[in-house]
């Protein structure tokens, strides 16, 4: 909280860091390093949300993201709440780490979270969940002839 009343750190990636938290005390703690599929020492290029974070080269399933190093830095840095650390990143690893903070956070409570789309992340947005194929019934919805 004092990282949100000191205005240093912008307001989005507190609720990051605070999201990641939960999440990791509810039991699903990421890796941000090590692989989490069989505990290679890492840093390692890909992450997996299912997988539970970081995954080596042989422990990466498909669908996989490749983000930047610094993204693994800044998820890190917001897990142990180090605001120099974060406030040292750019808008790059910030839209990076939101963006697999929230599918992660979505992953494991098994629902997305819509109220994530209503947080300011300044000139960027973070879907709450993903784009679900359209329906008979949900491709008619919002369509009055």
């Amino acid at each position: 909280m004092a990282a949100l009343a000191q205005n240093k750190i912008p307001a989005y990636l507190v609720l990051d860091a605070y999201l990641v938290r939960a999440v990791a005390t509810s039991g699903w703690t990421p890796s941000f390093c090590d692989c989490a599929g069989c505990g290679d020492p890492g840093p390692h290029r890909s992450f997996n949300v299912a997988s539970g974070g970081a995954v080596c080269p042989q422990c990466r399933p498909p669908g996989s993201s490749a983000p930047a190093p610094e993204t693994f830095v800044l998820m890190d840095a917001l897990m142990r709440g180090d605001w120099i650390g974060v406030a040292a990143t750019d808008d790059r690893a910030r839209r990076q780490s939101s963006a697999l903070i929230a599918s992660y956070v979505q992953w494991h409570l098994e629902h997305g979270v819509r109220s994530l789309r209503h947080v300011d992340r300044g000139d960027h947005e973070i879907a709450a969940a993903p784009a679900r194929p359209a329906t008979p019934a949900t491709a008619s919805e919002g369509h009055h002839s």
